[in-house]
């Protein structure tokens, strides 16, 4: 008889801890009531666009975060459930779906794209609906305002594009000694202007001279006269913030031109990129800045979680949707209840919150990381170099 009982009370707690589990919470509950139903985290991400490998990353990578916050016995008891939709690489699509996760959902948080222009397109849309967005779109102007206070629910975790330009500056000054530089950039790219812009101010603000500046434009296949003049006005080093395909054809016509100088760029030059030379030994003496490091420890379960999971390796992006989940899960322990606008309030004081691309703090000020660094990286004769991880004084 006893164990009937106990055997009809534990369904009865069964089934009462299950109608407790739906995701249609209110966005003003602060988890008092019905503290089983599952915290909503929106996710928004390109899965079927240009950018679909990016966006299928940050995807895998906030899951396998959620699934170890859920392992772990979720937040306060409750877990979290991440919905995704696909935006197919149009801000339209995302301004629908961030209203459809806050309006119908009831996400508390979302996770943002690797796409400046979303961001920029969600940033009034958000401020005016009092739900966070955690991206790592790194056009600043998604993170601040013109006059210079943040974009009240838009919140960057990895360098702006001006923060990064000034951690592959400050490197090439203080620790490889350039102190002649020139810059060879797409001018009708705004991805390369915006770094290229910040990389002179900080490199001549700090003792370097840029002793040469050539452009072209999208579409252009022969750069010799631009890397002559380079080369005629005595650069040691040559820095080049431009995609793949313009970087392959820098490589090899610098070579052809007799331009040998170190270059240096951004996370175009991060692999696969030296086996898309046509001699991946031409890839020599260049230097950019990556968000991780496979040596550091913090990755090594990370992988190997991921791999079980999905079958294949992570991608820079996946570790960026690792730790944009868990920033957002920090804040939720946080925050003083379960709402957009106390999450909010706990992302401006996230501090010292070890991830995997780094030891990250939210300015209040910016809503940008505050003294993130970067892992610069060497390729010396086709083979890449961890040359350890680093961030200028300024940044600090």
């Amino acid at each position: 008889m006893k164990k009937l009982v106990l055997i009809l009370l534990s369904v009865f707690l069964l089934m009462g801890s299950f109608a407790g589990c739906s995701t249609d919470s209110d966005n003003g509950d602060s988890g008092d009531n019905g503290s089983q139903e599952k915290i909503v985290i929106g996710n928004l991400q390109d899965l079927s666009g240009a950018t679909s490998v990016w966006g299928e990353a940050v995807k895998n990578g906030a899951e396998l975060y959620a699934d170890l916050v859920n392992a772990n016995g979720g937040i306060n008891g409750r877990e979290v459930e991440i919905i995704t939709y696909d935006i197919k690489l149009d801000p339209q699509e995302a301004l629908n779906a961030y209203n459809r996760l806050v309006d119908q959902d009831k996400a508390v948080a979302v996770i943002g794209p690797p796409l400046s222009n979303v961001g920029l397109s969600l940033a009034p849309v958000a401020a005016a609906k009092g739900v966070p967005v955690v991206g790592s779109f790194i056009d600043p102007r998604v993170t601040l305002n013109e006059d210079g206070t943040p974009q009240s629910q838009m919140f960057l975790m990895q360098p702006s594009s001006v923060q990064y330009a000034e951690i592959v500056s400050d490197y090439a000054l203080n620790e490889v000694g350039v102190k002649n530089m020139a810059v060879l950039y797409d001018q009708s790219n705004s991805f390369a202007v915006s770094q290229v812009v910040p990389f002179m101010e900080y490199f001549e603000a700090n003792g370097g001279t840029i002793v040469a500046e050539e452009v072209y434009k999208a579409g252009d296949k022969d750069f010799k006269v631009q890397l002559n003049k380079i080369k005629e006005a005595g650069a040691e080093a040559l820095y080049v913030p431009n995609y793949v395909q313009d970087l392959i054809i820098t490589i090899q016509q610098a070579e052809q031109v007799g331009l040998d100088v170190a270059m240096f760029g951004g996370l175009d030059f991060a692999p696969p990129f030296v086996t898309l030379l046509s001699d991946p030994s031409q890839g020599d003496n260049i230097y950019f800045a990556n968000n991780y490091s496979d040596e550091e420890p913090q990755l090594v379960e990370v992988r190997e979680a991921f791999v079980e999971k999905f079958g294949e390796e992570p991608i820079n992006k996946a570790y960026l949707g690792y730790d944009k989940m868990m920033i957002i899960v920090e804040a939720l322990k946080n925050a003083e209840e379960i709402t957009g606008p106390a999450v909010t309030a706990a992302l401006e004081n996230i501090d010292n919150l070890q991830g995997t691309t780094g030891v990250i703090t939210i300015s209040p000020e910016t809503h940008q990381p505050l003294g993130l660094s970067m892992v610069m990286y060497k390729i010396e004769n086709g083979e890449y170099l961890d040359l350890g991880r680093h961030v200028p004084e300024s940044h600090k």
